[in-house]
């Protein structure tokens, strides 16, 4: 069997249309304690007196009780932000501080915990919260830490606890509702992630920032569903409630973008952009829809121009009119458009890189390669890294490209990725030994990656080593949806005479991917080897007629000849 089901990892060639992606409408409901607790100051604006409550002779004590608090919130944020910025010993010296002064202070307490969840201590992170829990058993902040804590470490039903807790307390507090949905989706309970998503919207309905926020958290549910209508039906609630607002605008246009209403959200956009004069984002997304259309060339371009003047310290507009002419095969105007993004901002490794995809386009590979590596010695990213790596390689210069890869992995040994495209390049050059090698380096910093597990067991079964198999349903267990890692397990299976376990797997992974022809072709052996002639060959005649090719044609067409021979 040949690798045919190595699993990769997909990467544009072209580096900047790439960095040009707009954002996703499905974002993570996570739960980021670092914002809450920035966002939401515990306990303490409680504890402010409201207006008029004291008078008279208890001025005095309002104010000072006011002057106490304000100091004691301002303490709060400064560590904040040293937390943010990363400044980790000077909030520990503050923490300390704070804590020496005010041993009975709650808030204090939840700082530390933050604090060393930062430093990866949950024990002590816990030992802080439950500090903060004693002091003031209705904190929610410290019951919202102590519930992501359990959530982190698969403790499903303590974090659910913790969370429930909170939501007693407060029934309006939108991170408590984000925390019990992932606790449900961890829970594989998607109907109840659903449902409580659902139930914080209705509870914030009339802030829309708020409710923004829980519709895409939605969103990230109902496209691993793939359910975008629903998404769509709710931003167009949300903009019926909110006629013109920008916000419900900016949703719905991503919403009609996911549910390919394309038309739809060039005219949200539109509406968007005549707001706001100063709207770049939705502008160049605008361009982004435009330039699909062969005919709208003009408009794209005009529309391109029109962002940059608007934003001229700005290189996005210029970027995406470079990335769209080389699109266009316009590659003297790119070249040119390119060379004026590299000298208006030197700082940045753009204009570079958009140069190497004209040169690229062009098929100057030389000259590609030559403004990469200047890109990479100003910027070392892998996403250049690994381009590199494969002109190199397109260049056949294999030895180059591998020597780039290891001086990277020198820097930082420990580095998935980079072991991951050495292990899959010294797979190109048949050099299994140091393939297996860095897929074993991937496997023991972790344990449970499903595509060093995948591409190990096919190594091992190329070579006849029976540890393939565990291998392979380890892989298999970790990811039972992925038709390559079924494809792979399945096909071990018949091979190693398992031939009634292997069937399942491999009509299941043919099923979740109908158009991969070394997976039919699998399942088509699958079915010879259980007796089932028959069926092999109504699978491989449709399969060696099409037009597709795939890397075991060859051996489709002898199998089919075979068993039509017989």
């Amino acid at each position: 069997m040949k690798n045919n089901n190595v699993i990769t990892k997909n990467r544009l060639s072209a580096i900047v249309i790439g960095l040009l992606a707009s954002s996703s409408l499905v974002l993570a409901a996570n739960y980021n304690a670092l914002d809450h607790q920035q966002n939401n100051f515990g306990n303490l604006d409680q504890l402010a007196p409201k207006a008029g409550e004291q008078g008279g002779l208890n001025s005095g004590l309002e104010s000072l009780r006011q002057a106490e608090l304000n100091n004691k919130k301002a303490n709060y944020l400064e560590v904040i932000d040293l937390l943010k910025q990363n400044k980790i010993d000077d909030a520990d010296k503050k923490i300390a501080e704070l804590l020496k002064k005010n041993p009975d202070e709650p808030e204090y307490y939840n700082l530390q915990a933050l604090l060393e969840t930062l430093k990866k201590d949950t024990v002590a992170a816990q030992q802080s919260y439950d500090k903060a829990i004693k002091l003031d058993p209705k904190n929610i902040l410290a019951l919202l830490g102590s519930s992501k804590l359990a959530l982190d470490a698969g403790q499903l039903d303590k974090a659910k606890d913790f969370a429930n807790t909170a939501l007693a307390i407060n029934d309006k507090a939108i991170n408590t509702y984000l925390l019990l949905a992932d606790i449900a989706y961890k829970q594989k309970d998607n109907a109840e992630a659903e449902k409580v998503l659902l139930t914080a919207q209705s509870k914030v309905k009339g802030d829309i920032k708020t409710e923004v926020e829980v519709i895409k958290s939605l969103g990230k549910l109902y496209s691993i569903q793939k359910q975008p209508e629903k998404i769509l039906s709710l931003c167009e609630d949300l903009d019926k409630r909110y006629p013109d607002n920008a916000l419900a605008l900016n949703l719905l246009a991503q919403a009609q973008i996911v549910n390919d209403k394309k038309p739809l959200a060039e005219q949200t956009l539109q509406k968007l952009i005549n707001q706001n004069k100063q709207d770049i984002d939705n502008r160049i997304l605008l361009a982004r829809l435009l330039s699909e259309h062969p005919d709208k060339e003009k408009e794209t371009l005009a529309l391109l121009d029109e962002t940059a003047l608007i934003a001229p310290d700005k290189p996005e507009a210029l970027v995406f009119k470079a990335a769209y002419l080389i699109k266009l095969k316009r590659t003297p105007e790119a070249l040119q458009l390119a060379e004026k993004i590299d000298k208006q901002f030197p700082k940045l490794i753009l204009g570079k890189l958009l140069k190497g995809d004209v040169y690229l386009a062009d098929k100057q590979l030389d000259k590609t390669i030559e403004q990469y590596q200047q890109a990479y010695k100003i910027q070392p990213n892998e996403r250049v890294l690994f381009t590199l790596a494969d002109l190199m390689i397109a260049q056949k210069k294999q030895p180059e490209a591998i020597k780039l890869l290891n001086d990277a992995l020198e820097k930082d040994k420990k580095n998935l990725n980079i072991h991951f495209k050495l292990a899959t390049t010294y797979q190109q050059q048949n050099d299994l030994k140091q393939a297996e090698a860095h897929y074993d380096a991937m496997l023991t910093e972790q344990s449970d990656n499903v595509i060093a597990l995948n591409n190990l067991a096919l190594l091992y079964f190329q070579k006849n080593d029976p540890r393939a198999l565990a291998l392979a349903k380890r892989a298999y267990e970790k990811a039972p949806e992925s038709p390559a890692i079924l494809d792979t397990y399945g096909y071990i299976l018949i091979k190693q005479g398992q031939v009634k376990e292997g069937l399942p797997l491999l009509e299941k992974a043919a099923t979740l991917a109908p158009k991969a022809g070394d997976i039919q072709f699998h399942l088509a052996e699958a079915y010879v080897a259980n007796n089932n002639t028959p069926k092999a060959i109504t699978l491989l005649e449709p399969l060696v007629k099409a037009e597709q090719d795939f890397a075991e044609k060859k051996a489709a067409v002898s199998l089919l000849d075979k068993l039509k021979a017989k």
